[in-house]
């Protein structure tokens, strides 16, 4: 496999990765907020309050590929993607602060009301500089394996997130703000000037965009022809059905864990079960960190999708183990469960990622034309809508073992059995599509 020169310093890495906490926090700071504050402090009921947070995010969605379109036809001084990131950041943190400053005085449907509102204008604002920004992230460099290891880089700053987002609330708690109302205000605006405003602008500040004067003279391609181009391209549908697969299947089975863990594992203990999980949650975090640099080695060395192949045969395996894994007593094996299948979650955001940026290299040597936008809004397109079905799904799948939160502990053989199932077997046939499809994929490095 040919070497090439690295072109993106560890400075630039850095600034990438501030960037993409700053899409962590965009993405998890309203969903960590909102479930304390407007459900269990103003008192919104939570059927409300969570379609207030998906529909928006699904009706969003659609002008994605828009978005995409218009940051690559963009013409400046200072780029395609730089304009984006310099001014839409501060909308989204402006829109993300306004979200707590609803008025506890106001009735229930008008509290509801304000936050369905404010909450679209918020998931509006994060699209045009949230897919600019991964467009700048997969351009970033024409090396293959090097934008593997960029991919890899940011995920770290993911991680990072996933370790210290859950203490946003408790932070808003302390006795210095003088009640919860007045911490979410504080602790809010705090995430939404540094956390988004702040982060998800230096990208646009310190990075220096590649040019593509091929660009220019395809202009008149319309948004409709783009998209049907990337979605007829064969590898492209392989790792958007991975992608479908792993947030369906995957998904599911994470949802049902903490359930197996109160309900099975500790007999509808619910203090015990928070511990089992913080215990699994610790687990994956750490093992977490360890799989992103494993990943990236074996990438380096033989190749992507071979490496996406070994992910999800070890992820194969680690289904069958939960099974075992997952019985009461055992809370310190959970640490085996983690390291069998945390691998899958970081290979999508490292290894499927990067290999869509080969196809849009690809892609450009058939068409002449440069349109990560169109790619990254199909991608994210596909995993925000998948991620909506799947909550809904999971939802749904509950009730249809017959879990009942009003029996507390004396849940049914019955419902307690197939809590187990769709654990082992969501994991299980999850890996296995996955596997299956990931041998179908046909572009490895020599071809790139």
């Amino acid at each position: 496999m040919p070497v090439q020169e690295k072109s993106v310093k560890l400075q630039q890495r850095i600034i990438l990765g501030f960037g993409f906490l700053a899409i962590f926090f965009s993405h998890q700071g309203l969903s960590i907020f909102a479930t304390p504050y407007y459900q269990m402090t103003l008192g919104v009921d939570p059927m409300w309050l969570a379609l207030g947070i998906k529909l928006p995010a699904i009706v969003v969605i659609f002008f994605a590929p828009y978005i995409g379109n218009l940051s690559d036809k963009c013409r400046s001084r200072y780029g395609r993607r730089r304009p984006f990131l310099m001014v839409f950041p501060w909308l989204s943190c402006v829109c993300f602060g306004c979200i707590w400053m609803v008025p506890t005085s106001w009735s229930i449907n008008t509290q509801v009301s304000y936050f369905l509102v404010m909450v679209t204008l918020f998931y509006f604002a994060n699209s045009l500089w949230v897919i600019p920004l991964k467009c700048l992230t997969y351009e970033a460099s024409t090396n293959s394996q090097e934008r593997t290891s960029i991919l890899a880089f940011v995920a770290y700053f993911f991680k990072f997130g996933g370790i210290t987002y859950q203490w946003l609330f408790p932070l808003a708690q302390l006795s210095i703000f003088g009640g919860v109302v007045i911490g979410i205000k504080y602790v809010g605006w705090g995430i939404a000037l540094v956390c988004i405003g702040l982060f998800g602008m230096l990208p646009g500040l310190f990075i220096k965009e590649r040019s593509y004067k091929s660009q220019q003279k395809n202009k008149s391609i319309p948004i409709m022809s783009s998209i049907k181009a990337v979605l007829e391209i064969r590898n492209m549908r392989i790792l958007l059905l991975i992608i479908i697969t792993q947030f369906m299947l995957g998904s599911l089975a994470a949802n049902i864990d903490y359930y197996v863990l109160v309900y099975y594992m500790n007999d509808g203990d619910i203090a015990q079960g928070a511990i089992s999980k913080g215990i699994l949650s610790s687990s994956y975090a750490v093992m977490g960190f360890v799989s992103v640099a494993v990943i990236t080695k074996l990438s380096a060395k033989y190749g992507k999708r071979q490496t996406l192949i070994w992910v999800y045969t070890l992820g194969v395996f680690g289904g069958i183990m939960k099974w075992f894994i997952y019985q009461p007593g055992q809370e310190w094996f959970l640490i085996l469960d983690a390291l069998l299948c945390v691998s899958v979650w970081p290979s999508l955001g490292v290894l499927v990622s990067s290999m869509i940026t080969d196809l849009i290299d690809s892609d450009e040597k058939k068409h002449d034309l440069r349109r990560e936008g169109i790619f990254v809004s199909v991608q994210m397109w596909t995993l925000q809508i998948t991620i909506a079905i799947s909550a809904i799904f999971s939802g749904a799948a509950l009730n249809w073992i017959g879990f009942d939160a009003e029996l507390a502990s004396a849940q049914t053989d019955s419902s307690i059995m197939w809590m187990r199932i769709l654990l082992t077997g969501g994991t299980i046939l999850s890996a296995l599509i996955c596997l299956i499809l990931a041998k179908q994929y046909d572009l490895d490095e020599r071809k790139v």
